[in-house]
C-alpha cells in the first residue's frame, strides 16, 4: 500500500512529531509505503529522521503559486502514482491535493485537521477563503479526521458522525519512567510550543513576570524553537526576568524535561488539540490553561485548571498557587488513565489501518 502524506515541511511541529511516531511504531507488515508531499524546497531538519525511517519525499509548490502547483501535482501522480491513499494534513489548502487525488482516482482522500482557528482574527478574504474550502472540501475527501471536536468545526463545519475523532497519538513510556525531582528545588513552570503567535508566549512571560514579582525563586522553562524566539527573548529582559526563564529550544525528549518541572501553563490562542497538555499530564504534571482550548485535554479534571485570557493576572496567579500545592501524580495513576486510551500511538495506527483500508 502507498501512501502519500501532504504537508507544508518538516520542522518540528505537532504534525512532524506525529508522523516521525507512526513511522516509527507501525512495524510490517502492515506498514505502508510513505511517501511525503511538502510544499517547502528547503523540506524541513527533519528530514535525515524520516529518510532513515524510509520515507519517499516529492516536492510540490504551494497554492499560492497556483500554476505551479497544478503542475507539480500533475507530475507527481503522474510519475509516482498510483497511490492507494492520499492523506493531507494542510488544512483548508487541502482541497488541490485531493481534488488531483480524485482526478488520479486515489480510492482514500484524507483531509485532516490539526487546527481550531475559530479564535483567531481573520480578514474577510480568509474567511470567504475558509467557507469555500467547507463547501469543497466533502466533494473531493472520502474521509475526514479530526484531531478534536474544535478543529473538525474549525475545517469541516461540524464534528458530526462523518468525521473520525481522534488525537495525535504518544509514547506514553517515557513518561511514566521519569522519576521527578525533590519537592525543596525551585518552584518551576514549564510551557512546550513553537515561538509562533497562536501560542501566546508574551502573555506567558507576563503572567509569569507577574508572580515573579512575588516569588522571586520562580523559574519558567521553555521548550521550543521558532520564528518569535529572539522577540520572546527581548521581552524577558524587557519585564527583568532574563535571568529566569531557561530556553530550552527544541528537543524529542521532551519527557525528562517536563520532569523537572511543577506546573505546566498552556494559554494559547488556538489549538487543535494540544498534544503538550496530553504530555504533561501523562508527566503527572497539573496544568493550567486557557478556557477555550478543547475539553478533551481534562485527562485529570481535578489537576486541570482554566481561566479566560482576558481575565485579570490576579485570577491566573491565584490558579498557580493553588495548583502549586498539588503533588505530581504517580506513574500508576496516569498508566491507569493513558496506557489503553485513544491518546496512544498505537491506537492511532490500529484506527489507520482500518481507514486506509477502506
Amino acid at each position: 500500500m502507498k501512501v502519500l502524506h501532504v504537508l507544508r515541511h518538516l520542522n518540528p511541529g505537532g504534525i512532524e512529531c506525529w508522523l516521525e511516531r507512526l513511522c516509527q511504531h507501525w512495524k510490517a507488515p502492515s506498514r505502508p509505503e510513505f511517501h511525503f508531499a511538502l510544499e517547502d524546497p528547503e523540506c524541513g531538519t527533519l528530514v535525515p529522521t524520516f529518510c532513515n525511517l524510509g520515507v519517499r519525499f516529492h516536492h510540490v509548490p504551494t497554492p499560492s503559486d497556483f500554476g505551479s502547483a497544478m503542475s507539480g501535482w500533475h507530475r507527481l501522480f503522474s510519475r509516482e502514482g498510483p497511490f492507494d491513499v492520499v492523506h493531507s494534513h494542510i488544512h483548508h489548502a487541502s482541497i488541490l491535493p485531493l481534488i488531483w487525488a480524485q482526478k488520479a482516482q486515489v480510492p482514500v482522500r484524507i483531509a485532516h485537521s490539526h487546527a481550531d482557528l475559530r479564535h483567531m482574527p481573520n480578514s474577510l478574504f480568509r474567511s470567504l477563503y475558509f467557507r469555500l474550502a467547507r463547501r469543497l472540501l466533502p466533494l473531493v475527501a472520502s474521509r475526514r479526521i479530526a484531531t478534536s471536536a474544535g478543529a473538525a468545526c474549525d475545517l469541516f463545519g461540524s464534528a458530526e458522525a462523518a468525521t473520525d475523532l481522534f488525537p495525535c497519538g504518544l509514547d506514553f513510556e517515557p513518561f511514566f519512567a521519569m522519576q521527578h525531582r525533590a519537592v525543596s528545588r525551585r518552584f518551576t513552570l514549564v510551557h512546550v510550543g513553537r515561538f509562533v503567535p497562536e501560542k501566546n508566549h508574551e502573555f506567558l512571560l507576563r503572567l509569569f513576570a507577574a508572580y515573579h514579582r512575588e516569588d522571586p525563586e520562580t523559574r519558567l522553562l521553555l521548550i521550543g524553537d521558532g520564528p518569535l524566539r529572539q522577540a520572546i527573548e527581548s521581552l524577558c529582559c524587557r519585564l527583568g526576568v532574563a535571568s529566569a526563564v531557561d530556553f530550552a529550544g527544541s528537543s524529542n525528549q521532551v519527557a525528562p524535561l517536563l520532569a523537572q518541572a511543577d506546573l505546566f501553563v498552556f494559554p494559547s490562542l488556538s489549538e487543535g488539540l494540544g498534544l503538550a497538555a496530553i504530555e504533561a499530564q501523562a508527566a503527572g504534571l497539573p496544568v493550567l490553561l486557557a478556557s477555550h482550548l478543547p475539553e478533551e485535554l481534562d485527562l485529570f479534571p481535578n489537576r486541570i485548571r482554566r481561566l479566560a485570557l482576558n481575565l485579570p493576572m490576579d485570577q491566573w496567579m491565584g490558579s498557580i498557587r493553588e495548583l502549586r500545592n498539588l503533588p505530581p501524580l504517580d506513574a500508576h495513576q496516569r498508566r491507569l488513565r493513558l496506557a489503553d486510551s485513544p491518546f496512544t500511538i498505537t491506537a492511532n495506527i490500529r484506527m489507520l489501518e482500518k481507514i486506509y483500508a477502506f
